[in-house]
């Protein structure tokens, strides 16, 4: 009897056993089959990651080249590297198509990206070549051959000299802080001064001191005290990200056209010969497209007709010369008095000639004298100008003996073009920037990517576009 029971016992334990078992085993299976699904879509996704990067990696190295913007084509979207990676590509199927066609609106935050951070070195350029004959006087200079012959003593006597008139210099960043603030459209201004002030008035403090024989080491840590040198750092890069106002953005946007756009001027010229005209990154355009194109002149005019456009651009140049000669030769006491004696010359002919019949006063002849003149030096500088020369701004009596502020106020093509955009919508000028860059680009272009997929069922799109015309 006790044995009956012990087999029954037995049977119950195995029944519960095997039914504990099976949803045990069920509930594993369930568990690990999901873990697997989960597992392959993030295994899915990291493949749909790893495909867009490769796509936005492969863009239109024409327009990165030759403008600086990054931009894809139809012909840069695949599904290559997703197809190798992915292990369950069978259960998969990726449809990839590029996204947002590149208009005006993303040149419109892609440009001024692009030339935020270049904008100092082309100011920097334009004044370097503005001041040649400056830099010419500096190397010839005492000071400067002193430094060359290695003439220690002396050359710290001179450095000393120079940065102990510290009220002359304080003078001068006072003048320049207040000139800045006339113009400050960032609103830092208030604390760019307030450094300026401290730095200057530690400046004041240490250097004299240092460089007169006090070499003490809190003397030195003074003129490169860290925290100074970190403001410093700090304050280039609240700049250097810095939000600016539309009104610099279209700054930017014009000197991004007058930069890497050509105009129909082949070669550059100056006293050290001709040269090629470049791209602000130095590459001669005849490389880039093999000739010359009037692009530059259709930015500016809008017409495709490149004979038209060009004939157009002379016309501005020359009536914006005679207007600059015109002005320039009123405030002229030379020239007019030179002009004063011809109206004189030109009043009695008239009068003697026209028995007295018809009398024009000397002084409105004068003027008439004036505007002639300035009518043939602007046809004058207006040549020189499309053959790639340099003319002065101002063409003054008081510069003929002045070569050095001559050459620091030349003028060429390029700067009179660059006037005359600023005048052009920025939205025109976009427009025919794009114009122009599908045109040398070949195709499309498009700033970003998508990916839409379906793995067993479920659906998966991702999106990527690049930082430069992302939403801030």
């Amino acid at each position: 009897m006790s044995k009956h029971h012990f087999f029954c016992r037995n049977g119950g334990a195995s029944i519960f056993l095997c039914i504990i078992l099976s949803a045990v085993v069920l509930t594993e299976g369930t568990l690990y089959f999901a873990a697997r699904i989960r597992g392959a879509e993030a295994d899915l996704q990291r493949c749909m990651r790893l495909q867009i990067s490769q796509i936005l990696s492969n863009y239109n190295e024409s327009l990165l080249e030759k403008y600086g913007l990054y931009g894809i084509d139809s012909s840069c979207v695949n599904t290559q590297v997703f197809d190798t990676c992915f292990t369950g590509k069978g259960d998969a199927s990726l449809d990839a198509k590029p996204l947002g066609l590149m208009t005006e609106a993303d040149l419109r935050k892609g440009i001024p990206d692009y030339m935020q951070i270049r904008m100092p070195s082309i100011v920097s350029g334009e004044i370097l070549s503005r001041f040649k004959s400056v830099l010419g006087e500096i190397t010839d200079s005492k000071i400067f051959q002193k430094a060359k012959s290695e003439e220690t003593s002396e050359w710290l006597g001179y450095i000393k000299d120079f940065l102990g008139q510290k009220d002359k210099w304080g003078d001068v960043i006072n003048s320049l802080v207040s000139a800045v603030e006339v113009v400050d459209v960032t609103g830092k201004m208030k604390d760019i001064k307030d450094f300026a002030s401290s730095f200057q008035n530690a400046m004041n403090r240490s250097t004299t001191l240092y460089l007169q024989g006090d070499d003490t080491p809190a003397q030195a840590n003074d003129i490169l005290n860290p925290d100074n040198l970190s403001n410093i750092i700090g304050y280039v890069d609240n700049y250097m990200n810095l939000d600016m106002p539309s009104i610099a953005d279209d700054i930017m946007i014009n000197e991004y056209a007058v930069s890497f756009f050509d105009s129909k001027i082949e070669y550059t010229k100056d006293d050290a010969g001709e040269a090629p005209e470049s791209n602000l990154l130095g590459v001669p355009f005849t490389d880039i497209h093999g000739n010359n194109r009037a692009d530059l002149e259709y930015i500016l005019t809008g017409i495709n007709d490149e004979f038209v456009s060009v004939g157009t651009a002379k016309i501005l140049i020359y009536d914006m010369r005679i207007i600059i000669n015109f002005a320039s030769y009123l405030v002229d006491k030379e020239k007019m008095n030179k002009a004063k004696e011809i109206a004189q010359i030109l009043s009695a002919a008239i009068e003697v000639v026209s028995v007295g019949t018809v009398v024009v006063k000397a002084e409105i002849l004068q003027f008439a004298v004036l505007y002639v003149w300035a009518l043939g030096q602007g046809f004058v500088d207006m040549t020189k100008l499309i053959e790639g020369e340099s003319v002065s701004l101002f063409d003054h009596s008081a510069l003929s003996d002045q070569e050095i502020l001559a050459d620091a106020i030349s003028t060429d093509y390029r700067d009179y073009l660059g006037l005359m955009l600023l005048a052009v919508p920025v939205e025109w000028k976009l427009s025919r920037i794009l114009t122009i860059l599908k045109k040398d680009c070949g195709n499309e272009l498009y700033t970003g990517v998508s990916l839409s997929g379906t793995f067993r069922g479920s659906q998966f799109v991702m999106e990527d576009t690049y930082d430069a015309y992302s939403p801030a």
